[in-house]
């Protein structure tokens, strides 16, 4: 079993300000044909990075998406987290592409939010845009054995799927929940190699020491096979490429 090289990106974990945590609030869903992608839960942590400046604000967020469809893949999925003031105005933003969510199946995706100047975040709002579907018969690949570690890492492996390898854009998004289902820190990494066909890799995504391991009390991992090289001749998925 290889492991991944660790690389954070943004990754950062606070539960000061845990406020600031919705539940599909601010999500609009998107329906192309007869898929519908939602937001089932969503959470932001408001400063989480100092970014050696007061110049600049810095928020981490993580979301559950579901595909309610049950006979429809989704493809090219479009996720804007949309960072707001107490006033509703609209501070920063930030858009995902995710190459698949099965039909019936959930996804969990996480990112940065970064804003020049001192507005206070208030929140997030959501927008999902589902650009093509395909009937059912695609899969993520599967990840198993996703834990919590005492100082806060996010570990597990996954299993390439696909007759054709997993390119070095493959992303694995993390988010760890508390008791209450809230998302309470967030993370992602990539592979950074090529994972071959029914090859399994761990991964290991590390957390700040900011989070307090008690309030931890699950995760939920997914993997994105394509990652930034969606829609190219590299990506496994059928029909996801251009």
């Amino acid at each position: 079993m290889q492991m991944v090289r660790r690389r954070v990106l943004g990754v950062a974990f606070s539960l000061a300000l845990l406020a600031l945590v919705f539940s599909g609030a601010g999500g609009r869903a998107a329906t192309d044909r007869t898929a519908t992608v939602v937001v089932l839960t969503s959470g932001v942590v408001p400063e989480g990075e100092v970014l050696g400046s007061g110049d600049y604000g810095y928020a981490d967020y993580g979301l559950v998406l579901r595909n309610r469809s049950l006979t429809r893949d989704a493809l090219d999925v479009t996720v804007e987290v949309e960072a707001v003031d107490g006033g509703g105005q609209s501070i920063t933003d930030s858009y995902t592409t995710v190459t698949l969510i099965p039909a019936g199946a959930d996804f969990v995706i996480s990112g940065a939010l970064i804003w020049r100047g001192s507005p206070e975040l208030a929140g997030i709002e959501t927008e999902v845009h589902v650009g093509q579907t395909a009937p059912r018969r695609r899969r993520l690949p599967p990840v198993k054995h996703v834990s919590v570690t005492s100082s806060g890492r996010v570990i597990g492996s996954f299993t390439n799927p696909y007759k054709k390898p997993l390119p070095a854009s493959a992303t694995i998004y993390g988010v760890v929940l508390d008791s209450r289902g809230r998302i309470v820190a967030t993370g992602y990494d990539l592979t950074d190699a090529v994972t071959r066909p029914r090859a399994t890799l761990a991964f290991d995504i590390r957390a700040s020491t900011t989070l307090q391991r008690d309030a931890a009390t699950s995760a939920k991992v997914s993997v994105d096979p394509c990652g930034y090289l969606v829609f190219t001749r590299v990506c496994p998925v059928p029909g996801a490429q251009s």
